[in-house]
């Protein structure tokens, strides 16, 4: 899958991986000469191999897409008309070309074969989003609501990337995060749940975040596959339902309580799993 966004000039921008836009030369793509661009105005993110998500990073004049005002993360589709300021971009995406793995008798050979790079690994797995959306997109007009959302957004961001962590994909009005490197360090952990719940209390909007460490898989699209991945979406679920800010699984606790103060939140099923387990709050 091959996508790129085409400028006003006609220009041709490669997306691999993600684009930054805004004033500042920090980003990837720097957008001068436009007082109504902010210094980070927005992100394309790549999620998997085929996936691209618009984020407006709390922007004063917002991002368009086909039109309209985003209010949280949109996916992109192919021609999609993106406007950031007097700045338009048109989306495009196309299927890569297929490889020719067969020889000239048809048959495959291992020298002709991509092996997809894949690995297990124990991970740290967090899910963050905020609390009760819809409604707040009927109570809290579109500007204002977009705002809210993209500093939020903007804002666990930061706290992430300062402790080694990646948001790896979004969810509309969240986000599954992780941090890639096997037994990374619990501090890292640590030092992030207590700068997002003091996040949450400075927030004008709550929001609820869950953690978890368990065996994930990820493959060179950087996809993160398997039971824990979907053990720890679950516990979003439970969280809202027992109205709890912090849920922390019992395996992400062991290894976090030498350095927080949890207590327990009690046994409780997860949908699609078999047994009661038991969690912890912050």
């Amino acid at each position: 899958m091959e996508a790129w966004l085409i400028t006003g000039a006609g220009d041709k921008v490669p997306l691999s991986g993600g684009l930054s836009l805004g004033r500042s030369p920090q980003n990837n793509l720097v957008l001068p000469g436009d007082p109504r661009v902010s210094r980070r105005h927005a992100l394309i993110h790549q999620q998997g191999a085929n996936q691209f998500w618009l984020v407006d990073l709390g922007s004063a004049n917002g991002v368009f897409h086909n039109g309209h005002r985003i209010r949280q993360p949109v996916q992109l589709k192919d021609n999609d008309r993106i406007e950031i300021g007097s700045n338009v971009f048109i989306f495009k995406q196309t299927e890569a070309p297929a490889e020719d793995a067969s020889s000239q008798d048809g048959h495959l050979t291992t020298a002709m074969v991509t092996v997809p790079d894949v690995h297990t690994h124990p991970l740290w797995l967090l899910v963050a989003d905020i609390e009760g959306f819809s409604v707040l997109s009927q109570q809290i007009p579109g500007d204002e609501l977009s705002r809210i959302v993209g500093r939020w957004i903007l804002a666990c961001k930061e706290i992430l990337e300062a402790n080694n962590g990646i948001i790896n994909n979004y969810t509309g009005d969240g986000f599954l995060a992780y941090w890639p490197t096997p037994n990374n360090p619990s501090e890292a952990i640590a030092r992030t749940l207590t700068a997002l719940k003091e996040r949450r209390a400075a927030e004008s909007v709550p929001f609820r975040v869950v953690v978890h460490f368990g065996d994930v898989t990820v493959n060179n699209n950087e996809e993160l596959i398997g039971a824990d991945v979907n053990y720890v979406f679950r516990m979003e679920k439970l969280a809202a339902s027992l109205k709890m800010p912090c849920l922390v699984s019992a395996p992400a606790a062991e290894r976090l309580k030498a350095h927080l103060t949890l207590q327990e939140a009690g046994r409780h099923t997860l949908a699609g799993f078999p047994d009661t387990y038991e969690f912890f709050k912050l």
